[in-house]
C-alpha cells in the first residue's frame, strides 16, 4: 500500500521559495533552520564556503496544521553578513544594511508576497542588530562563533500543500 504525505514541512517550501531570490551584491543567500547548537555546526561546515547572506528560521516554532495548509505564528528569521567589529555603526548602514540586509529582506518580502504557495499580511517586525556576537543581542540563548550584522525578521503566514508556481524576479 503506498502512503501519501499530506504533511507539509515548512523548511522545504521554504527552500522552494528561497531558490527564487536573486544574488545580493554577487552573493546568492543561503537558508538554513534550528536551534543554537545547529547553526553553530552549520557554520562551521560552511565555514570555507562563506554562508553569506544567511536566511535562519529560528527553531522552535509552532505549526497549526490543517487539512491544506499550515499556519505559522510568530516565525522568526534571522538575516544576517559577516561584519568587522570596528565598523561604527553610521558606516554599517551604508555598507552592509543598505548593500546586503535591507535588499535582502526586501526580496523575501516579494517572494513571499508573489509566491502562489504562501499567504501573509504585509506586516513585519523587524530588530535591527549591528555588530551581534551573541551577548543575548536577539533577547534569546542565541550565541553563535561568528560576528554579524543582522535583522531579525518575525511574521505570521499560511502554507498551502499546492505547486509552487514559478516566480520572476
Amino acid at each position: 500500500m503506498r502512503v501519501l504525505r499530506d504533511t507539509i514541512v515548512v523548511e522545504d517550501r521554504l527552500r522552494e521559495i528561497f531558490a527564487y531570490l536573486p544574488a545580493i551584491d554577487g552573493y546568492i543567500p543561503v537558508f538554513g533552520c534550528g536551534d543554537q547548537r545547529e547553526l553553530n555546526a552549520f557554520l562551521v561546515n560552511k565555514k570555507a564556503e562563506a554562508p553569506y547572506p544567511l536566511i535562519w528560521l529560528v527553531y522552535p516554532y509552532s505549526e497549526q496544521h490543517k487539512r491544506t495548509k499550515v499556519e505559522l505564528e510568530s516565525i522568526t528569521l534571522i538575516l544576517a553578513v559577516e561584519t568587522n567589529q570596528a565598523m561604527l555603526n553610521l558606516q554599517r548602514i551604508e555598507d552592509v544594511y543598505k548593500v546586503f540586509l535591507y535588499p535582502l529582506l526586501d526580496n523575501i518580502k516579494y517572494v513571499f508576497r508573489v509566491a502562489s504557495i504562501m499567504n501573509l499580511s504585509d506586516e513585519y517586525d523587524v530588530w535591527k542588530y549591528p555588530n551581534y556576537s551573541g551577548d543575548a543581542n536577539l533577547g534569546e540563548e542565541n550565541e553563535t562563533i561568528a560576528i554579524w550584522d543582522a535583522l531579525k525578521v518575525n511574521f505570521n503566514c499560511t502554507i498551502n500543500d499546492k505547486c509552487l508556481k514559478p516566480i520572476n524576479s
